[in-house]
C-alpha cells in the first residue's frame, strides 16, 4: 500500500497523506470554510483534533518525518537501507493554536467541532495532459476519539489509536477488487514532550487467494516545537 510511496502510513491514518502527495512546501491557512478550525489554543499535555490525527501533542510548530521502507528487524536492532530511493522524507506544519497548516493548493473542510472531515489536492494538472485539477480527496468520519474512517484515492481505511494519540494499526480494504492490507506499529523512541519519534511498522498485504506477505517499514520523527 504505500501510495506515492506514500506517506508514513496512510497518515497512518490517511493523514500524512497530505504531506506527501501534495509537494512543495507553500503554505497557507486556508480552509473550505474560510477559517482555520475551532480547536481553541494548545498547551503543555494538550492536544487538538489536527494535532491527534498526526499522532501529536503539545505545541508543535513542525515536524520532519522520514520513512524507510526497506528495514529487517534483528534480535537486537533494525538494519535499515538508507538509499533515497528507499526512503521519502515530509514535512508537516502547525500554526500555533495546534492547527494543521495546508499547503497552497490543498483544500480542508471541517466540521462544526473544527475536525478535518475532507482533505481536497487542488493543483493543476501537467499542460498537454487534460484540464482542470487532480482532486485527489479523502473524507474522514470520526467515529470515536480512538477511531477514525477514512475513504477515497481507491481504498477505505480504519485506524486505531490508543488513548496517548499513537495509531495502534489500521486496516485497508480497495474499494475494488485489490490488496487488503493490515498494519501494526512498535512504538521504539520518544521525546520528553510524550511524542514518539521511532516506530516499526510491520504491514501484512494479501490478495484473494495469495498467502500474505510480511514487510518492515521504520519512521522516524524530529519535532520542532514552539
Amino acid at each position: 500500500m504505500h501510495y506515492c510511496a506514500l506517506l508514513p502510513l496512510l497518515s497512518l491514518g490517511f493523514a500524512a497523506i497530505f504531506a506527501s502527495c501534495s509537494g512543495g512546501h507553500n503554505y497557507v491557512p486556508f480552509d473550505d470554510d474560510g477559517g482555520l478550525g475551532r480547536d481553541g489554543a494548545s498547551g503543555p499535555e494538550t492536544t487538538t483534533s489536527d494535532l491527534a490525527l498526526f499522532e501529536l501533542r503539545d505545541r508543535v510548530k513542525r515536524v520532519t518525518t522520514t520513512t524507510y521502507y526497506n528495514v529487517t528487524p534483528g534480535p537486537d536492532s533494525v538494519a535499515i537501507d538508507t538509499l533515497p530511493a528507499n526512503r521519502l522524507t515530509t514535512v508537516v506544519y502547525f500554526d500555533s493554536l495546534g492547527r494543521y497548516v495546508p499547503r497552497r493548493d490543498e483544500r480542508l473542510r471541517r466540521d462544526e467541532q473544527g475536525r478535518i472531515i475532507r482533505w481536497e489536492d487542488r493543483r493543476p494538472n501537467l499542460r498537454r495532459l487534460h484540464g482542470g485539477y487532480l482532486k485527489d480527496t479523502l473524507t474522514y468520519r470520526h467515529t470515536s476519539p480512538n477511531v477514525v474512517q477514512t475513504s477515497g484515492m481507491g481504498d477505505y481505511a480504519v485506524t486505531v489509536y490508543d488513548d496517548n494519540h499513537r495509531i495502534v494499526g489500521q486496516y485497508t480494504d480497495p474499494l475494488v477488487d485489490g490488496e487488503h492490507t493490515a498494519v501494526f506499529n512498535i512504538y521504539r523512541d520518544g521525546d520528553q514532550r510524550g511524542n514518539w519519534t521511532e516506530r516499526l511498522s510491520v504491514w501484512t498485504t494479501q490478495t484473494p487467494g495469495a498467502r500474505p506477505h510480511i514487510s518492515y517499514s521504520l519512521d522516524r520523527r524530529e519535532i520542532v516545537y514552539y
